[in-house]
């Protein structure tokens, strides 16, 4: 069996902890939306201390025995100013937040793909973030599927009902191969 961590490190982790939970948020930057609520592979986050840029860009990985384009979730800090469209002349919209963080919550995937029932690969992937205000709206971030780098936006209530179900990368699978996959939700307070 081949195993696949791409979750956020421990590093990561403790700073969105240490430096949203408890903050006030300010605004988000992304592109503009067109038909749907998903942007290509960038969006930023502004807070009164920091600020972030989360991604969704592809490098070619192991993707289930094949050499493909996979994309990845990640966060880093960066300054507001500087987190730019990754489409040329593509200009940004700032969306005003001004709410404080009181929870942050990881969505985390287990994807387990058998052949016949032994279990080949297990793929522990960040499927998202959510981040919950005190006056009791979301905002969540998610990826879209593996070879996608967009990134989809979502404001409300339980926004984890709107995340795409575990079901469809089960679904992918046919013939002597099947996949599971389960969700656990990090809550940091």
């Amino acid at each position: 069996m081949k195993k696949i961590d791409v979750r956020f490190s421990d590093t990561v982790i403790e700073e969105i902890k240490s430096n949203m939970v408890g903050k006030k948020m300010l605004r988000y930057k992304c592109d503009p939306f067109e038909f749907t609520t998903a942007v290509y592979g960038a969006v930023g986050v502004a807070f009164e201390d920091e600020s972030y840029l989360v991604t969704n860009l592809t490098k070619t990985a192991d993707y289930f025995g094949e050499e493909e384009d996979v994309a990845f979730f990640s966060i880093e800090k960066k300054d507001f100013s500087d987190v730019q469209s990754l489409i040329q002349d593509m200009k940004m919209i700032e969306t005003p937040i001004n709410s404080m963080v009181s929870e942050v919550v990881l969505v985390n995937e287990k994807q387990t793909l058998f052949k016949n029932e032994e279990i080949i690969y297990e793929v522990l992937l960040t499927r998202g973030i959510i981040f919950h205000f005190e006056d009791g709206h979301e905002l969540s971030l998610e990826k879209n599927i593996w070879f996608s780098e967009d990134i989809s936006i979502e404001k409300g209530y339980e926004l984890i009902d709107r995340f795409s179900p575990t079901s469809e990368f089960a679904e992918s699978w046919s013939g002597e191969y099947h996949g599971e996959c389960s969700r656990e939700l990090i809550h940091l307070k």
